[in-house]
């Protein structure tokens, strides 16, 4: 009997100081997912853990086997470190964002890990490991994601919005300088000059507003002015593109004739400009899914108006 109260006693503390122990050391990671296949349109996923005691080490890019920069942030969105390798110690978010790819890594509790990827319009696969690491063990989750199949053109829509419309402006243009003997008449272009032509650009703060058609520009039709806050056309088309599109404004040809006095004189041309403000969304269908993507934007343009003044000193 004594041997029997004995052995309870010894079982009975046993039992007591395995509840109060962490889990094996050896098992701290355990994602519910160790591969994440993605396509190249972007997503989320959520990985599931059964134990709080782990962290992100490192992001490698398996292209190269070297780890990702990138920024980090707590949970409530504050800058906690810039431009550095990517590791997460404890709740909170790290971003690595480039113009064609990128992706979030996000700890919200101690237990899951969402990883959400943009849209890989690169034209190659994006593939990168997430380290995790505990005490005395570490893993890795495998992140793969294939290319964007791309987009085709469907339609570009223009409206007027907020700030939006038509203004002008004075831009000096060219400058002329004479030392005559006697009044002579001079015969010159006005609406001529450096940078003195019909400027167009698309400008959208979308980071991938561009990258579909920087390789292969397509012409889209553009306003040709607002009358009575509408928009009309003529048939006018333009690249879309973030690159200006300069062209020879319609009044180049413009001719003007003046009287230069006797002796030293000169004058310069003050040229009016137009600047046309207009809010766009570019319509694309995705080349695998079908599905409709649109772009907005801001389409500007600057182009003479014809009128000029010319200025004597």
């Amino acid at each position: 009997m004594k041997h029997l109260n004995f052995f309870l006693i010894i079982l009975i503390t046993s039992l007591f100081v395995s509840c109060e122990r962490k889990p094996d050391e050896s098992n701290f990671i355990n994602p519910s997912m160790s591969v994440i296949e993605m396509e190249g349109e972007g997503g989320e996923v959520e990985v599931l853990f059964t134990h709080p005691y782990w962290k992100v080490a490192r992001i490698i890019n398996r292209n190269g086997n070297v780890s990702i920069s990138g920024d980090m942030y707590s949970l409530t969105g504050s800058l906690i470190r810039e431009n550095s390798i990517l590791k997460l110690d404890t709740l909170g978010r790290i971003d690595a964002f480039w113009s064609n790819k990128g992706f979030s890594i996000i700890r919200n509790n101690y237990k899951t890990l969402k990883v959400v990827l943009r849209e890989n319009s690169t034209g190659e696969d994006f593939n990168f490991n997430i380290l995790l690491e505990a005490e005395n063990e570490s893993k890795e989750i495998q992140v793969n994601q294939k290319k964007s199949q791309g987009y085709t053109f469907k339609k570009i829509e223009y409206k007027l919005e907020g700030n939006d419309g038509d203004s002008v402006f004075v831009k000096q243009g060219t400058s002329y300088s004479f030392n005559i003997e006697s009044a002579q008449d001079f015969t010159f272009y006005p609406i001529k000059g450096i940078d003195i032509v019909k400027t167009s650009i698309f400008e959208s703060e979308e980071n991938d507003a561009f990258v579909w058609t920087e390789s292969n520009s397509i012409p889209v039709q553009i306003p040709s002015g607002i009358w009575s806050n509408s928009l009309y056309f003529n048939g006018e088309e333009s690249l879309y593109t973030s690159s200006p599109i300069k062209k020879e404004s319609e009044f180049a040809s413009q001719t003007e004739t003046v009287t230069i006095p006797s002796g030293k004189s000169g004058f310069t041309v003050d040229i009016q400009f137009r600047k046309l403000r207009v809010t766009y969304s570019l319509h694309l269908e995705n080349k695998r899914t079908k599905k409709e993507k649109i772009i907005h934007g801001k389409w500007i343009e600057f182009a003479p108006t014809g009128n000029f003044s010319v200025n004597w000193r």
